[in-house]
């Protein structure tokens, strides 16, 4: 509880500054909403909220859940193989140098204007730290511990399940957390240039509309989304951390 409080504070201040703003400067509500009318707004509109929530959501879960099976099978594989290395380097540091904003309108265009683009916009920005994280992590394992499991006859799946997965679970629990996040602007991305659902589309459609109470709503939400999400992951990662370390060269041999 103290610990949530402490991190709750500063949000609550932050909400307390913003609404003695709009009524002490009287800032108009189309320029920027008081949070009780943004509130007020969530709470009147929650039907047609929630079921574009639930599309977004939707988007977002699936877009992590493939760049986390994606990033860390191909990290797998490149730890694994030098030529998987060797054919994949090429394409990885291309799709990082092209801006995924760009590729969106290519996705909508081959795909439609369903959720298929935007789990792919999602997947796509979001796999890459998780691909890195796992590749250190798998790497970082001690070369004498291996050299040990090699000594008793350990086949690499034993070693894999005993060294060096364990060992990379504090790198990529700690890479997740950042997909999370960057799967909700993919979410976002994918919508924002072509969808007629989801909290992106009311984002825009509040912007056509000088509705910036629904504007604001849709963006609290997808708010709140991602830090679930976030949030979600950190409580794994703590328990991880707890029993493997913090990815600081702590070496561990799962038993």
């Amino acid at each position: 509880m103290r610990g949530f409080v402490t991190k709750i504070w500063p949000i609550i201040l932050f909400l307390g500054i913003w609404e003695a703003a709009t009524h002490v400067f009287g800032i108009p509500a189309y320029i920027l909403p008081a949070p009780d009318r943004v509130i007020t707004r969530i709470v009147e509109s929650g039907g047609v909220l929630s079921g574009h929530t639930w599309i977004s959501v939707i988007e977002i879960m699936a877009g992590f859940i493939a760049a986390a099976l994606g990033g860390f099978l191909l990290g797998v594989a490149i730890v694994y193989s030098r030529r998987v290395e060797q054919a994949v380097e090429p394409f990885l540091v291309v799709s990082q140098v092209i801006p995924k904003v760009a590729l969106a309108p290519l996705f909508i265009i081959w795909f439609g204007h369903g959720l298929q683009p935007k789990i792919i916009i999602a997947a796509t920005i979001a796999f890459f730290p998780v691909l890195v994280n796992t590749v250190l992590g798998l790497k970082a394992a001690d070369p004498e511990i291996i050299e040990l499991m090699n000594s008793i006859a350990a086949s690499k799946r034993q070693i894999f399940w005993r060294v060096r997965l364990p060992n990379s679970l504090p790198y990529i629990l700690p890479s997740l957390k950042v997909a999370a996040l960057l799967s909700v602007v993919g979410a976002m991305v994918g919508e924002f240039v072509g969808s007629d659902k989801g909290l992106g589309y009311l984002m825009i459609l509040g912007d056509v509309n000088l509705d910036t109470d629904l504007l604001f709503a849709a963006l609290v939400l997808v708010t709140l989304v991602g830090l679930v999400i976030y949030g979600a992951i950190g409580l794994v990662e703590q328990r991880v951390a707890h029993r493997y370390g913090t990815g600081d060269g702590r070496l561990i041999v799962a038993v």
